[in-house]
């Protein structure tokens, strides 16, 4: 803490609070990690700013806050998270909520709630600040069918109970989803591992692997239509296939392994 500062700055905090009629009822983020953007506009608008560190500077240590963030249901839920450990949830309940700790060393890390009202699509963001490494522990929760886009730059990613569409890109991770009924899968992943099990069978599935493997279960008794190109690596495909499918699988792969199995 900088005892230089007037007292007035030191544990700032902030309540960002979003309402969305129909589509997000509240958005609350906790005092201790809200940015110091202020609130979001009438029309959606981002909400953005620094966790205030102790005293306003830098920390010179390594520093932990809250994430707390409780939605109503939206469409599309994006995150953009920093590295480290997240787990997604599919619940039956109407809420969106993503709570867990955030830890930096140096300046803190940019926190950004963003609420599209039009498009029903609620944007979370947590980036590192310049040259202050960051990293969180995230459990994000969100009802079945509600779409998820998430950005994870390293990690390890635990999805489970999900029911909407899912994309994923994600570098030097390992992720595991499982009792998934999505309708599609569309999934980047550079230097790392996906392992997915189906207990409905998706119509559409897109697999890109950059140095990275991943293996999908099926659920039997529903042909695909497979198309592969690959540079170097292979698909094991060991699912009934049919070139005239309507539910499809594409897999880009440039030094990878992909196999598509039924499911256990």
């Amino acid at each position: 803490m900088n005892p230089r500062l007037p007292p007035g700055r030191r544990g700032r905090a902030v309540l960002i609070a979003a309402a969305a009629a129909a589509v997000v009822a509240v958005v609350a983020v906790s005092a201790a990690l809200a940015g110091s953007g202020g609130p979001p506009r009438d029309g959606g608008g981002p909400a953005t700013g620094s966790i205030p560190a102790a005293g306003g500077g830098p920390a010179t240590g390594t520093m932990t806050r809250a994430v707390s963030v409780v939605t109503g249901p939206a469409d599309t839920v994006e995150l953009l998270a920093t590295q480290g450990q997240l787990t997604i949830v599919g619940s039956a309940t109407g809420l969106v909520t993503l709570t867990g700790q955030l830890h930096w060393t140096g300046h803190a890390p940019i926190a950004s709630t963003r609420l599209n009202r039009a498009a029903g699509i609620l944007r979370l963001s947590y980036r590192c600040a310049a040259a202050s490494p960051c990293g969180g522990n995230y459990r994000l929760v969100v009802p079945r069918r509600t779409a998820v886009v998430l950005h994870e730059p390293s990690g390890h990613v635990i999805i489970t109970g999900l029911a909407g569409p899912l994309r994923i890109t994600a570098r030097s991770v390992d992720v595991s989803a499982t009792a998934l009924r999505s309708p599609s899968l569309a999934a980047w992943i550079t230097s790392g591992h996906l392992s997915a099990a189906f207990d409905a069978a998706p119509r559409r599935v897109s697999i890109t692997l950059l140095s990275a493997q991943a293996t999908l279960r099926l659920p039997p008794g529903a042909a695909y239509a497979v198309r592969q190109r690959v540079t170097s690596g292979y698909v094991d495909v060991g699912i009934p296939r049919a070139a005239g499918a309507a539910r499809t699988i594409t897999a880009r792969i440039n030094s990878g392994e992909l196999q598509l199995l039924p499911g256990l």
